[in-house]
């Protein structure tokens, strides 16, 4: 009887069940996160700290946390056209991470019609939300279950390989941050090349562009943090240049998106259905913040 009406059960990415399995997992969070601030709060007693400078601590930690936690929100957006809300948030506020959560997403609808508008339009089955929920959750553990039975043997020799430096004039390069830099550089010349891809297609949309668009104004809106941080000594922005510049660039984006809307600018015409009602959604938001 149990299986037979979870069996009946029409699947829909708002369901109760799906919002109370991510305030269970979002509680536990919490409860989590409090436990370790009493604890910690409780040691700094005990070690003579004062009042005062604990709750500095607390605040400073608290502030700097906002900015940066709203990449992960626009990560949420993104994907809340094909995953809903409740997936998507239990995924970046707990073990994803936005590029690959969204990379991932895109290349399993990519792969079931064709592109994610049509996805969208097509409307998302109970077998399709299987599949890209399992392929983004296979992937993503398989860091964890690597640290937790690997990482005594691997982390002694990378220790040792990131207190290395190559050769130079001014003392060299610690291994550990090339290697670093080599994996980011890397990572943002393949994003590039998918944006530049348009360029090659000479596409004649102005919504074809929105991602060149995007990587552009994040790389100048990135340059300009990381002046403000070197030059000026703004150390704060450190921690918030990233979620800054990918703020500033979906804006700029969505900007573009509501005027050629608005406008009538050319458009690609593979919208339909959900996708029309999701540029709707977008056009009346950006209409109410303009």
């Amino acid at each position: 009887m149990f299986a037979t009406a979870i069996g009946a059960r029409e699947f829909s990415l708002r369901d109760p069940m799906v919002f109370i399995l991510y305030g269970v997992v979002l509680a536990f969070i919490v409860a989590l996160s409090l436990y370790y601030m009493l604890s910690a709060f409780k040691r700094a007693k005990e070690l003579g700290i004062e009042s005062s400078k604990i709750k500095k601590v607390i605040t400073t930690s608290a502030t700097f946390s906002i900015l940066p936690g709203l990449g992960i929100a626009l990560g949420v957006v993104t994907l809340i056209g094909t995953l809903g809300i409740a997936f998507p948030a239990i995924r970046l506020s707990v073990v994803g991470s936005l590029q690959y959560e969204t990379q991932m997403a895109n290349g399993v609808a990519e792969g079931l019609y064709g592109s994610m508008s049509n996805m969208i339009a097509h409307g998302i089955s109970a077998q399709d939300f299987a599949t890209m929920a399992m392929i983004m959750t296979i992937a993503i553990c398989s860091g964890g279950v690597e640290v937790l039975f690997f990482y005594r043997l691997y982390q002694p020799k990378i220790g040792k390989l990131m207190a290395k430096t190559t050769g130079g004039k001014k003392g060299g390069v610690n291994i550990g941050d090339l290697i670093f830099q080599v994996s980011f550089i890397g990572m943002v010349i393949g994003y590039l090349a998918m944006s530049i891809e348009t360029l090659a297609k000479n596409v004649t949309f102005i919504d074809g562009y929105y991602n060149f668009i995007a990587v552009l104004v994040a790389m100048g809106c990135m340059y300009v943090c990381d002046v403000l941080i070197n030059k000026a000594n703004w150390k704060w922005l450190d921690s918030f240049s990233t979620p800054l510049s990918m703020l500033i660039a979906m804006f700029v984006v969505g900007i573009i998106s509501f005027c050629a809307n608005r406008y009538g600018w050319a458009l690609s015409t593979d919208l339909s259905g959900s996708a029309n009602e999701a540029a709707e959604a977008a056009k009346n938001a950006f209409a109410m913040i303009l």
